[in-house]
């Protein structure tokens, strides 16, 4: 790398090893007689144990013939990154490793994942290329260091029977953000304390860049998450003004779920299987989430809404759950052989039988895709755009993050939003130009 990309978080080593040690099954380097063992370590999911199932039948065939044995090894979903963190600071990391899309660039500065072009088949690579362009997460100095397996496409997610009740057609979904304060305010009117619009999940990790930034991304070309502009190499946090104004209205109006200050995801998504919650912002996994709790929720999907007066341009999507081959693996041919099998046709086809939206489009053609009216739902348009890499994860900032910011932002209306998002977007442009000028971040990455 030419610039430093990696900036690494403190941990607390001592617990972090123990935690480690109780959760990792190898450290790559083993054998198993005259086979090769390659360890695989993923987030634990429906869909991890349906490629563990998958494993364990290729390892007595094509994994025998081929002189490879695979541990696949699950690890926990919410101490994934911190185990995979600490296995590497400790000399303990696996051969292939699910790769979080938005800690990637973090991976590749300290040198934890390789760059793929001349490990994998070319083939492999091309059949994800619309998700491996110059601007992708998955992509560091015009390297691919990951293969995607699935897609999170985005919509509006809206309960059929509550917009009919509330005299709503769910064929003319509100497409703005004061259509959608309108809408859920609407649906709480019919049966107040019972049922409501929306469910703001600010709980959640992911929420300001799920729920919020995707609909400011939406009429804006050329933001990515975070309000990084990439035409003009600068933060643009006043662009959250319109969206945090909405949601607040949410809340005035007591048309969002009740408890918005502690919503967590699973919550939210539980209240909208249970058909007390209209909309959500949410990917194609809702299905497989709602199938989970067998929902009887017949759910419609809209295009994201955006500002008033905005136009829809794009829907911002992720190829997520990615996979890549350690910079510590000792057999890169044999973790190459099992990276294409684990990205292969063959195991989407398994996660598509576990409602999970896969990659390939052969997979979205196959007759057990096809008759998923659900998932069809969420089948990428030439609407929907992979988003592309920030430099939030490399560019260190003291105080309140965005994060933590956004979520005041909704939570506290006291709070005032314009000086507070412009002392957030001076704090940002201020750290990112040094990083820059300090030589930690090449900005190439992020502009054109």
């Amino acid at each position: 790398m030419t610039a430093k990309l990696f900036r690494r978080v403190p941990i607390a080593i001592v617990s972090a090893i123990a935690l480690l040690l109780t959760a990792c099954g190898g450290d790559g380097s083993g054998g198993g007689g005259d086979l090769t063992t390659v360890v695989v370590w993923d987030r634990a999911s429906s869909q991890a144990d349906a490629k563990k199932a998958y494993f364990e039948e290729w390892n007595k065939a094509q994994g025998a013939e081929a002189g490879i044995k695979v541990n696949y090894e699950p690890q926990a979903a919410d101490k994934y990154e911190e185990i995979v963190r600490v296995a590497f600071q400790t000399n303990r990391g696996p051969d292939i490793f699910h790769t979080p899309s938005s800690q990637m660039g973090g991976f590749v500065g300290a040198g934890w994942v390789q760059p793929l072009d001349e490990i994998v088949d070319q083939g492999v690579l091309d059949s994800a290329k619309r998700y491996l362009g110059p601007s992708s997460e998955l992509v560091w100095e015009g390297k691919p260091y990951a293969i995607p397996t699935t897609l999170a496409v985005n919509r509006l997610v809206i309960n059929t029977e509550l917009f009919e009740k509330a005299g709503l057609d769910p064929e003319d979904p509100p497409a703005t953000y004061s259509e959608l304060v309108e809408a859920s305010k609407k649906v709480a009117a019919v049966d107040k304390g019972k049922t409501f619009g929306m469910a703001l999940r600010t709980k959640w990790v992911g929420f300001r860049q799920w729920d919020v930034d995707l609909m400011v991304m939406a009429s804006s070309p050329d933001l990515t998450n975070g309000m990084f502009n990439r035409a003009t190499g600068k933060y643009e946090m006043m662009h959250y003004a319109d969206v945090v104004k909405a949601l607040r209205q949410l809340e005035a109006d007591k048309s969002a779920y009740p408890g918005t200050a502690t919503l967590d995801s699973d919550a939210a998504t539980a209240a909208f299987a249970n058909g007390e919650v209209a909309m959500m912002i949410n990917s194609g996994f809702v299905v497989s989430a709602m199938k989970a709790v067998d929902s009887e929720v017949e759910i419609a999907t809209a295009p994201l809404p955006v500002a008033d007066g905005a136009e829809l341009v794009r829907m911002p999507m992720n190829a997520g759950y990615p996979y890549g081959i350690s910079g510590t693996t000792e057999d890169t041919d044999a973790a190459g052989t099992v990276l294409e099998t684990l990205v292969s046709d063959d195991v989407q086809q398994k996660i598509a039988e576990e409602d999970v939206p896969p990659v390939s489009p052969a997979v979205w053609d196959s007759p057990v895709m096809k008759d998923n009216e659900e998932l069809q739902l969420f089948r990428p348009t030439d609407l929907d755009e992979q988003w592309p890499k920030n430099p939030n994860a490399v560019v260190p900032i003291e105080g309140k993050d965005l994060d933590q910011t956004i979520v005041a932002l909704v939570t506290d209306t006291s709070l005032p939003i314009d000086s507070t998002l412009q002392d957030l977007q001076q704090r940002y442009n201020d750290a990112y130009a040094t990083a820059v000028e300090n030589g930690e971040v090449d900005p190439s990455e992020f502009t054109g």
